[in-house]
């Protein structure tokens, strides 16, 4: 089977030569492709040169251009930082405590450096792996995003006050997620992976309030024009489970501080496909074969017929070979 083939039918329940392998990776992407990170998140044919790579070498069934959290946020204003070896970062908040949303610029995706960069990186994935590998798209998730422009500290605070701007920001957010997701799809990708880590931060009540209809209206959105969604809230989301069930992704992550039995069986028939959900810097990193074996086992045998296997999050690039060899060896099916 190839890659698309694969992920196809287990989305689907139906028997596969090995259950779909959906690490993570970034950091290693930059190293097998030769370059500094700083150049793998700004020239998009390095990014596919060492996602290719990797994808034949650890076994990974999926291309992806997530790269940095950056990418919106360059777009709307924001200046933003690029070490050497390290990933990009705001100089500072775009939005301040005037709650002044006219500094958002509203861009065209086609138009902006960063967005423009991860949308030809989509088109070349395509391109080069033809419909062998599903090509993910990624976009960042509304809390994310707001996260990124206002500060995680003060968006924070801004969400406990229940600050009347919020509504009015997550809605110019969307608005530009969606544009950016359409352009991704647009230039082949199967798959919008959406990152909304700091979604994980504010329980249930906030996440209601705040995360849900918007995660879930990037859902419908992508569905209405054909893809799937993937998304990705790392950090411990045990709390918000029983909501999501209201988002239904196609596939949700699960990071590894979350019971990987509780969150299969509480998806279990429904159309989100739980992935997860090893320790990428216990387990992938620090660990060996042997621990990872044991992983790898105890996540396949919590899931069902659509599970699929990954780390919680990114694995490193410390991550030694073996490790990620002896985990793609145990997803085939015997």
């Amino acid at each position: 089977m190839t890659s698309s083939e694969r992920l196809n039918a287990r989305l689907e329940g139906k028997p596969v030569d090995k259950i779909p392998n959906m690490n993570i990776f970034m950091a290693v992407i930059a190293r097998e492709a030769g370059v500094s990170y700083r150049e793998y998140v700004t020239d998009y044919r390095k990014l596919v040169e060492g996602s290719l790579i990797s994808a034949e070498k650890y076994g990974v069934d999926s291309l992806s251009v997530i790269s940095d959290p950056m990418r919106e946020a360059s777009a709307f204003g924001e200046r933003v930082i690029f070490p050497e070896d390290g990933v990009p970062y705001a100089e500072k908040p775009l939005v301040t405590g005037d709650f002044d949303l006219s500094v958002l610029r509203r861009f065209d995706p086609l138009e902006t450096e960063r967005t423009l960069d991860r949308v030809r990186g989509c088109e070349l994935l395509r391109q080069k792996a033809g419909r062998d590998y599903p090509v993910i798209g990624w976009v960042e998730g509304c809390v994310a995003e707001a996260a990124d422009l206002r500060g995680l500290n003060e968006l924070m605070m801004d969400l406990a006050a229940g600050e009347e701007y919020l509504d009015e920001f997550f809605a110019i957010i969307h608005e530009q997620q969606k544009r950016f997701a359409k352009a991704q799809m647009d230039a082949g990708a199967d798959i919008i992976g959406v990152g909304n880590a700091a979604a994980s931060l504010i329980g249930p009540q906030l996440y209601r309030r705040y995360g849900l209809a918007w995660d879930k209206a990037i859902v419908d959105y992508v569905h209405q024009n054909g893809g799937r969604v993937k998304l990705h809230i790392c950090g411990n989301i045990s709390s918000i489970l029983e909501p999501l069930k209201e988002v239904l992704p196609d596939i949700l992550d699960i990071d590894w501080m979350v019971d990987f039995a509780d969150a299969a069986k509480l998806f279990e028939g429904t159309a989100a496909a739980v992935n997860g959900n090893m320790d990428p810097v216990e387990v992938m990193m620090r660990g060996s074969p042997e621990t990872v074996e044991k992983a790898v086992k105890a996540c396949i045998a919590a899931g069902n017929s659509t599970t699929l296997i990954a780390a919680g999050c990114e694995i490193p690039a410390a991550a030694p070979v073996e490790n990620l060899a002896a985990m793609d060896r145990l997803l085939y099916v015997h």
